[in-house]
């Protein structure tokens, strides 16, 4: 079923930011703007501006007429036979297959570079840990087996280890591991909790969330083993994401109960927010070109999708009537198009595609369940 809403509004309240590096946003006051250098380990990034992360020509967009046809695989979870279990459907939700099927509840899915296998969590018996799904196969490998919870996969850029936090020692900590679950080593040892490790796409660098400094701040990890922070205002910053190309990382910014999406260099240099006004933001996520970040965001009329092109500062708000997004979108191979999940006005949640040029909702399944966390595939 189609959706068709031409309500996107294109607002430039920033445009041109980027091209001035040194103007900072609201995110942090002045004198909390990050001047040092953080983390260069063994694999040296030359600094770069924060004008620099795009070509200053802005990409078309399409026309409607000359938009393709979706292509690829829709990864997502959903418990509509008893169980969360991880399924798999084609764009236009036609063929839906089970991809995991026991007694455990599998969710969390993070797909391989190559876009072969899916790093996923299950709970079983009350004990969480890693596995991986081989998608040609369906053969499913266990990789953690502490008796603690392990959770928050990452791939590593060559697609041989896994970044995860666990607790496995009475603390959230940040490990790593081989695929096959050898070699399993704590990375950090601190009081305060770490999590949320996401491993850079091109190098050795990761990034994940600590309160060891009094709140949650981005920190780095290079492959010498150096931690150095990236943020380290007041403000509570959370949910960090690699640019495409390994050289920025956006994330949130805590203004009170809401938050700005701010995006800093891998150096801790030129952090900006590109957001002018705090708001109810989730996750950013980049989009394959790394021309535009998205995310679930807090609308005039309701939840929709906001994205924000930091090439010129244009501003995308994707919504039509009835269709609350919830959880954090997933752009398409070609960057034209956006699956999430959404809530319908009788509880369920399910999901649906949303092309951006034209503001065309489309919905994907319709099960009386909950169908979530989509991620989407070239294969």
């Amino acid at each position: 079923m189609k959706i068709n809403s031409r309500n996107i509004r294109q607002l430039t309240v920033w445009a041109g930011f980027l091209l001035l590096a040194g103007a900072l946003s609201a995110c942090a006051p002045a004198g909390n703007t990050l001047i040092g250098v953080g983390g260069l380990g063994d694999e040296v990034t030359p600094t770069v501006e924060v004008g620099e992360i795009l070509p200053t020509e802005p990409t078309e967009p399409p026309t409607a007429t000359s938009i393709p046809a979706p292509f690829g695989s829709i990864i997502f979870v959903s418990n509509r036979d008893g169980n969360m279990s991880l399924y798999k459907t084609t764009p236009d939700g036609v063929q839906q297959i089970r991809l995991t099927a026991s007694n455990s509840e599998d969710i969390n899915p993070v797909i391989s570079p190559d876009r072969t296998r899916l790093a996923f969590v299950s709970t079983i018996n009350d004990n969480t840990d890693i596995y991986i799904l081989d998608l040609n196969t369906l053969i499913t490998t266990r990789v953690t087996t502490a008796p603690e919870r392990d959770a928050a996969p990452s791939w590593s850029p060559n697609g041989q280890q896994l970044v995860f936090e666990s607790f496995r020692d009475g603390n959230l900590e940040i490990y790593i591991t081989n695929v096959d679950g050898s070699n399993q080593t704590r990375l950090t040892n601190d009081a305060a909790g770490d999590s949320n490790p996401v491993w850079s796409p091109v190098n050795n660098e990761i990034v994940f969330v600590s309160n060891r400094f009094g709140n949650s701040d981005i920190l780095l990890l290079s492959p010498n083993g150096q931690v150095s922070p990236l943020t380290t205002t007041a403000a509570a910053d959370s949910a960090p994401a690699w640019s495409p190309d390994g050289r920025f990382v956006a994330f949130k910014a805590a203004v009170g109960d809401l938050s700005n999406l701010c995006i800093i260099g891998r150096d801790a240099m030129n952090q900006v927010c590109i957001s002018s006004i705090p708001s109810e933001f989730g996750y950013p996520v980049w989009s394959p070109n790394g021309q535009w970040i998205a995310v679930q965001a807090r609308q005039s009329d309701g939840y929709g999708i906001t994205a924000f092109n930091i090439v010129d500062g244009t501003i995308q708000q994707l919504s039509a009537p009835g269709i609350n997004v919830r959880g954090n979108p997933a752009w398409s191979p070609d960057g034209l198009r956006l699956v999430f999940q959404a809530q319908e006005t009788n509880g369920d949640m399910e999901l649906f595609m949303v092309t951006a040029p034209t503001n065309e909702f489309t919905r994907l399944t319709t099960t009386v369940s909950y169908d979530g966390e989509p991620l989407w595939s070239d294969k």
